[in-house]
């Protein structure tokens, strides 16, 4: 689905906000990244996961949103609602697709920062 954003947010010099997939809120929290880095439809590549404080890297490319070359997953989770979700960007044939997708997790259990 296509992500969409709250109004941009002049006043304190930032840009629009992020809003979650399920219930629109805009307190969504970002805890991993993963960054998916191969030739174009190459079976491997370079993949970096960075979550609490540390990286691990590894040449595997389940879980790359592209089917041809880069792809960048960030995880997030909503304060508002259960949705845990992940906005996706992977390069196509030159071009650039945002994606945004959600799963819901009754059981997610955070600690605010």
């Amino acid at each position: 689905m296509i992500p969409t954003f709250d109004e941009m947010s002049y006043d304190e010099g930032f840009g629009a906000e992020l809003q979650c997939p399920n219930c629109k809120g805009n307190y969504l929290h970002h805890d991993r990244v993963e960054i998916f880095e191969r030739q174009e439809d190459a079976k491997t590549g370079i993949h970096v996961t960075v979550e609490n404080g540390s990286s691990v890297q590894d040449t595997s490319m389940a879980g790359n949103p592209s089917t041809r070359r880069h792809g960048l997953n960030i995880f997030f989770w909503c304060e508002f609602c259960d949705a845990v979700p992940v906005l996706t960007i992977a390069q196509h044939k030159g071009n650039t697709l945002v994606d945004m997708d959600f799963t819901i997790d009754k059981n997610k259990k955070r600690d605010l920062p």
